[in-house]
């Protein structure tokens, strides 16, 4: 492997989920022969109480037990912290429905036993070049101040982990505020932002709507001020 394929695989951790002790450490030890840093847990209710943050993939057998591969991938794509961490499932269970069951459980891959060592390291190296590309393009359509998240892509705003009830123009409101923060608009300006047809838009239901915003985004409604001949804006 190049050096830098290396670099980049010994920067990343990947979680192995299988009850199978002899297959995960014989697959601990080809992943580290690739450079990858690898953790092996036998039981995924367990694995659900640790810190996935840490690992750029998790790698998930099927496991014949009470709470299996299939529940356990549910329950990382269900969760808001770990929704985002790209799962391979390898698997004896090898026809048209466990694979299909699989991917419809959340599951970014499914590789099917015996596998190639070298195309399972292709596809984990696949994988995690898709999730790093989707989080690239994901950040550029990110505005933050503190807690307050929007995501212009998806058109949601958070703070902290919780979802805010936006109406539409609302949300093109607080865009608008939050791309130019520490710049002021004019009614006018915003009347022709976030009103599809502004010709019978008033100056009041601008007022009104930036008071209800306010009020939706609790200590964050004081940073929207109105400045005395300048306009609204959002201020640090």
């Amino acid at each position: 492997m190049a050096p830098s394929s290396q670099a980049n695989a010994a920067s990343t951790r990947l979680l192995i989920a299988d009850t199978d002790s002899m297959s995960s450490e014989l697959l601990q030890f080809r992943l580290e022969s690739e450079g990858f840093q690898s953790v092996i847990v036998s039981d995924g209710r367990k694995a659900l109480e640790m810190d996935l943050s840490e690992f750029s993939l998790i790698i998930v057998d099927l496991m014949d037990c009470a709470f299996n591969g299939l529940m356990f991938t549910q329950e990382i794509k269900r969760n808001p912290y770990t929704f985002n961490i790209p799962v391979i499932i390898l698997s004896a269970h090898a026809s048209e429905d466990d694979i299909v069951n699989g991917l419809d459980a959340g599951a970014d891959d499914y590789i099917p036993k015996p596998f190639s060592s070298r195309l399972l390291i292709a596809r984990i190296r696949s994988v995690i070049r898709r999730k790093r590309m989707m989080s690239a393009r994901r950040s550029a359509n990110v505005v933050r101040y503190q807690d307050l998240v929007l995501d212009l892509g998806a058109g949601t705003a958070f703070i902290a982990d919780t979802q805010l009830s936006l109406t539409r123009t609302e949300y093109i409101i607080l865009a608008m505020f939050m791309r130019n923060r520490n710049s002021f608009f004019e009614r006018v300006e915003i009347i022709h932002e976030a009103w599809e047809d502004d010709g019978g838009v008033s100056d009041r239901a601008v007022d009104t709507n930036i008071s209800r915003l306010r009020k939706k985004l609790g200590p964050y409604g004081r940073n929207i001020i109105n400045r005395q001949g300048f306009g609204y804006g959002f201020v640090d």
